[in-house]
């Protein structure tokens, strides 16, 4: 080879150079060239965390390697992705298919952290309770998650029960042939004191009257109780529940609408307030709404002289209407219900805004989600939540948003938060199931199970604890594995 062959080669390595270096250069910053248009683009990514962890993603029904994914905090990503829309699926054998049609944006990873799949076929499994009797009702235990509360009935008894769900061994904590229990749909609801030893629940007397009973666990003898009634001879009582870390303090609403602190024990009562429509805690105080208006007001514990009113906008019901039902996250997230109207207070102190929501469709009942940053509502037809703070992450959502997650023609139950709160669990008629609440694209759900009876409003119990369902279907008990437990939340 001459000099001039030399110089050739030499001159055109540099210009190969030249011309692939930057390429490569941009290539690694994440640029892409679009071949339509002639130019380099600036790629995107995507980012997915799953429950399994071990699922497998595919882009457009392209199987994306292994060797392709940067594993970061438990999550995996997909590096240069052109700017465009596609279709992300996730999914594994014998686990139902995670889909989205999905908008990858120039320079931004497209996230999704609350990817979950949920077994194709689930077995849900039967809890032996060897008894004659009707099972009325089911709760979850406040002492251990290997135990339910069973209320069941015989032609002459009626009886509280603690089950042992592994042994299958019962305890019988009460029984009575005097008085007859409430169903759930109608009121009924077992509220524990702060160290769990006694309880509270709404019977039904000889007369049809209701009444409160109180029972102690520590007494030997199961039939014994105490009647709150007898404390209140000159008024009815429309609400009861134990005050916060209290052993033996309750309060009480009466249907006179007063607002009382009583201690049972030592037989002492305190006016908290008059003209209260409704009550409920939070923060260790006590938020009600006051007649006429309704007015929100809040009170601390054992300081009831100094009140402080919460909300101006005032919501009037009907004339002879005198309870309301009030929910309270905090003195900035407060839901109130009536027959007829439904009220959200939420303010945000951070950006001077006060949302008042009065629906025009009627909400039949609601859950606060744990960080308080979002209201789940539902009512026969339909499941949709409202956002009470700004939320950042993928996929953001704003103060007083308003997001549909499902409607039906069968009649909803039994709707509540799953413990990442980004999928709901519900029932309809024949069918238990969950549904993601991201509003992106399609909503991926599943149906769980299939019963063969309707489950009544509040008779499916979700254990966020060990990620279980249990349900009564045909006097018998059933337990269900949601999603395995071990490590949920954080994958």
């Amino acid at each position: 080879m001459n000099r001039t062959q030399r110089r050739l080669f030499m001159w055109f390595f540099i210009c190969l150079f030249a011309l692939v270096a930057p390429t490569v250069v941009l290539f690694a910053q994440g640029y892409r060239f679009n071949l339509e248009n002639n130019i380099f683009i600036h790629s995107g990514s995507i980012t997915v965390k799953s429950w399994p962890k071990d699922t497998e993603i595919f882009i457009d029904g392209e199987k994306q390697e292994s060797k392709n994914l940067n594993i970061i905090n438990g999550s995996r990503t997909i590096n240069g992705v052109k700017p465009g829309k596609y279709k992300l699926t996730c999914s594994k054998p014998g686990y139902l298919n995670w889909e989205k049609e999905i908008e990858v944006h120039s320079g931004i990873s497209t996230e999704f952290w609350n990817v979950l799949l949920f077994p194709e076929k689930t077995a849900p499994e039967n809890i032996p309770f060897d008894s004659n009797e009707k099972i009325e009702q089911i709760f979850l235990s406040p002492n251990s998650d290997k135990e339910l509360i069973l209320f069941s009935t015989s032609e002459t008894q009626r009886k509280i029960q603690l089950l042992n769900i592994e042994t299958s061994e019962s305890k019988i904590i009460f029984e009575t042939e005097k008085f007859n229990f409430i169903h759930k749909e109608e009121g009924l609801n077992v509220e524990w004191n702060t160290n769990n030893k006694k309880l509270i629940i709404p019977v039904l007397n000889e007369d049809d009257q209701k009444s409160y009973l109180i029972i102690d666990l520590d007494e030997e003898e199961p039939s014994k109780f105490t009647i709150l009634n007898d404390f209140f001879k000159n008024e009815n009582l429309h609400q009861v529940r134990w005050m916060f870390n209290e052993e033996n303090e309750i309060t009480v609403l009466t249907k006179k609408n007063n607002l009382f602190s009583f201690d049972y024990k030592k037989g002492e009562v305190q006016l908290i307030a008059e003209d209260v429509s409704g009550f409920d805690f939070a923060e260790y105080s006590i938020y009600f709404t006051q007649l006429p208006n309704n007015i929100i007001w809040k009170v601390k514990q054992n300081d009831f002289k100094n009140k402080k009113q919460i909300s101006n906008e005032p919501l009037l019901i009907k004339e002879n209407e005198l309870f309301t039902k009030i929910t309270a996250y905090d003195e900035y997230r407060i839901f109130v219900n009536t027959s007829v109207k439904s009220f959200i207070y939420n303010e945000n102190t951070k950006k001077n805004l006060i949302s008042v929501l009065k629906p025009s469709e009627k909400i039949s009942e609601v859950q606060f989600s744990d960080d308080g940053k979002k209201l789940l509502c539902w009512n026969e037809h339909e499941v949709w939540y409202y956002m009470l703070r700004d939320w950042e992450i993928q996929p953001k959502r704003y103060f007083g948003d308003k997001i549909t997650i499902t409607r039906s023609s069968e009649i909803i139950k039994n709707v509540q938060w799953m413990d990442n709160y980004e999928n709901i669990i519900l029932s309809t008629k024949n069918t238990i199931k969950t549904l993601e609440v991201d509003p992106r694209s399609r909503t991926n759900l599943a149906d769980l199970t299939i019963v063969k009876e309707t489950i009544p409003e509040k008779n499916l119990l979700y254990n966020k604890n060990n990620q279980t369902l249990y349900y009564l279907d045909d006097n018998k008990i059933f337990s269900l594995l949601v999603v395995n437990n071990s490590g949920f939340l954080g994958f």
